[in-house]
């Protein structure tokens, strides 16, 4: 090659005169008009790499930590001194203190992804060593070596600079999602051989025809002092569907402790919108829910017009769809009290209008980072209810920030986005972003995680919404009912304010369980 020949001989000129040319330097260019300089005396040799091939690893990587016994073990500091070169071939080169390493890799099916292996074999030996690939996000490429586990860095600075970040310390990373959902760290079943609701409400009786009654006379209204909530039921203009059709936009919680029953309820909008239009009939000033009794029985909730002033509404502090069936859970609860409004868990919140409460969760810290993507594409795609949560606050995602104790509706990300999937805010704060959380491929945010995903109920397949994406929210203009939860749920939050980061719009006018 032309230019080897030329860096060769530059190389030995600089050898020959060496003694003259103390302090000088090599000064490389590069495309984006950087500058790359290094003095000559500390240059040890100087070679033209092909990179390696798509699907393969690449690069150079400098180690920053090993830790033993699956990361549970000795935790050792590293300085960059150790370095990994992979090139085409493919090769691998392991740079220690005294000695080189060069070796020929094999990877599996799937090439260089998180999960997958790669058999590493020493040029002159016949012995091979598997390493996987548990991690390879930004400037982080962690290995498994049997019960070693080694964080590479993409500078020697970075790898010195290095806060330790633990991954889950489970030997296996699950690269198929019907074997991950059925793996033993899914938890929190609530199926019943009882009742299709699920075990929470095994120990509650089917509705007497008096329950059926009560539930039908649009006169009955929900106990709000049972459900430990203040107000009076007062007439409100109802617009069922303001944008035509649910959308997740029409929820937007403000006084009423029960993020669990928005975030389900933008849920419901987001997979089935045609379905919810189907269970709510509109006559005159009252509104019939079909729902299911707590032993999964058909059975019609019946509400009128008169709405409290701290429940959910659409934009703009529309009543809508989404108010009509927080009031029908509000009765439903009144009359069979298996739970109060306030505090609702997602697999409780669904099932009064699913008809199924068979649930699953996924605890923080549980999953590897490329897991998410099967778990999220998993419960989607089969039209599961996805709410989520985190246990750290404060962590910026996109143009809003991450709340705790606080549940989320888990949706796809949007096409041609580098961020992993959303998480909707049912505050629907952010102006036209509308409360949707960009989650980034950073450990340090997907480990505070965790999923309620529950699935739907058989009637409502029908209804799911084909070629499910990324959720586009409707255009409206913002007010400032629709960016902010009330000054009572800020107080519940320990919120003075919820300005940072979540008012992006504004002036241009454009744990997933029982949280509360």
């Amino acid at each position: 090659m032309k230019v080897k020949r030329i860096l060769g001989t530059v190389l030995l000129m600089l050898a020959l005169c060496s003694a003259a040319m103390a302090q000088q330097r090599l000064d490389i260019t590069l495309k984006d008009k950087s500058i790359v300089s290094c003095l000559l005396e500390n240059i040890s040799y100087m070679q033209i790499v092909e990179g390696a091939a798509p699907g393969e690893l690449d690069g150079v990587w400098y180690l920053g930590w090993r830790v033993l016994n699956n990361g549970t073990g000795t935790k050792t500091h590293y300085d960059g001194t150790e370095v990994l070169v992979f090139t085409a071939g493919p090769k691998m080169k392991w740079i220690k203190s005294t000695t080189e390493y060069v070796y020929d890799l094999i990877y599996t099916e799937g090439g260089a992804k998180e999960g997958m292996t790669f058999t590493a074999q020493r040029e002159g030996s016949t012995s091979k060593t598997t390493y996987q690939i548990v991690a390879m996000e930004g400037d982080l490429l962690l290995l498994k070596q049997g019960t070693s586990r080694y964080y590479f860095y993409k500078s020697k600075e970075a790898a010195t600079l290095a806060e330790f970040v633990a991954y889950p310390t489970r030997a296996t990373i699950y690269t198929d999602a019907d074997k991950l959902w059925a793996a033993s760290i899914k938890g929190g079943d609530t199926s019943s051989k009882i009742t299709p609701m699920g075990k929470h409400f095994e120990n509650y009786a089917a509705a007497t025809d008096e329950d059926k009654a009560w539930l039908a006379d649009p006169n009955n209204q929900p106990d709000a002092s049972w459900h430990e909530l203040s107000g009076s039921w007062t007439a409100k203009t109802i617009t069922l569907y303001p944008f035509g059709s649910p959308e997740p936009a029409d929820v937007n919680q403000h006084g009423i402790g029960d993020c669990c029953m928005c975030a389900v309820f933008a849920s419901f909008a987001y997979i089935y919108p045609e379905w919810i239009k189907s269970i709510i009939h509109k006559n005159g000033n009252n509104y019939t829910v079909n729902m299911f009794d707590p032993q999964g029985n058909a059975i019609d909730v019946v509400v009128d017009n008169k709405m409290l002033d701290s429940q959910v509404t659409g934009k703009n502090g529309k009543y809508d769809w989404a108010s009509v069936m927080e009031k029908a859970l509000m009765k439903w609860e009144t009359r069979f009290k298996c739970n109060r409004i306030g505090g609702i868990g997602t697999e409780h919140a669904a099932p009064p209008f699913t008809g199924n409460g068979n649930s699953y969760s996924f605890s923080p810290d549980k999953l590897y980072n490329s897991e998410f993507d099967l778990v999220v594409d998993y419960a989607l795609s089969h039209g599961m209810i996805s709410v989520g949560g985190f246990n750290v606050g404060g962590l910026v995602c996109g143009e809003l920030e991450t709340v705790t104790g606080h549940a989320f509706t888990v949706m796809y990300p949007d096409e041609g986005v580098d961020y992993k999937f959303v998480m909707r805010n049912p505050w629907g704060n952010g102006g036209s972003i509308d409360g949707k959380l960009k989650i980034p491929a950073k450990r340090e945010v997907l480990k505070t995680i965790d999923f309620r995903l529950v699935y739907p109920g058989g009637q409502m397949a029908e209804y799911k919404k084909e070629n499910l994406g990324g959720y586009t929210v409707p255009k409206f203009i913002p007010m400032d009912i629709d960016m902010y939860p009330s000054p009572e749920m800020l107080r519940m939050y320990n919120l003075k304010s919820y300005e940072i980061h979540n008012n992006a719009e504004a002036e241009t006018g454009t744990e997933a369980d029982a949280k509360e």
